[in-house]
């Protein structure tokens, strides 16, 4: 148990977890349109997160990446996600018949926020790093 509650805080995952635990909880009829953009704009970020920390148990096969590799790396895997999230919502209406995407414009907010959870997070991120670096140095 304790390998399993080091191994979930050290890779992140409890992050994304979270956001899909929220989305579910929160996924109460009449308020989607009021928290949509919120899911989206945690999943991009929480997903960042979770790339950032798992990065370095790449490195045995990949080497270490510089940190602005890394903030590219875990920005671009939050995009990956939010994009690929939406277009789940699509394949759901196509195959599903349901109606998750209400409009192109309800769709496109929802990449916009998950872009910006995800440089939020990456900025957060460079931040921290640079501080990391300078007290090191």
């Amino acid at each position: 148990m304790k390998r399993l509650l080091h191994t979930v805080r050290n890779t992140g995952i409890w992050a994304p977890a979270l956001v899909l635990v929220l989305h579910e909880f929160l996924s109460i009829p009449g308020w989607r349109t009021q928290i949509d953009w919120f899911n989206h704009f945690a999943g991009g970020l929480s997903f960042t997160f979770f790339a950032w920390k798992c990065l370095p148990l790449l490195f045995p096969w990949t080497g270490p990446l510089t940190p602005a590799g890394r903030l590219a790396a875990a920005f671009l895997s939050g995009c990956t996600a939010a994009l690929m999230w939406d277009i789940g919502e699509f394949a759901s209406d196509m195959l599903l018949h349901t109606t998750i995407q209400k409009s192109l414009h309800e769709t496109m907010m929802d990449l916009v926020n998950g872009f910006l959870g995800a440089t939020l997070c990456t900025l957060v991120n460079s931040l921290l790093e640079r501080r990391r670096l300078t007290i090191r140095s």
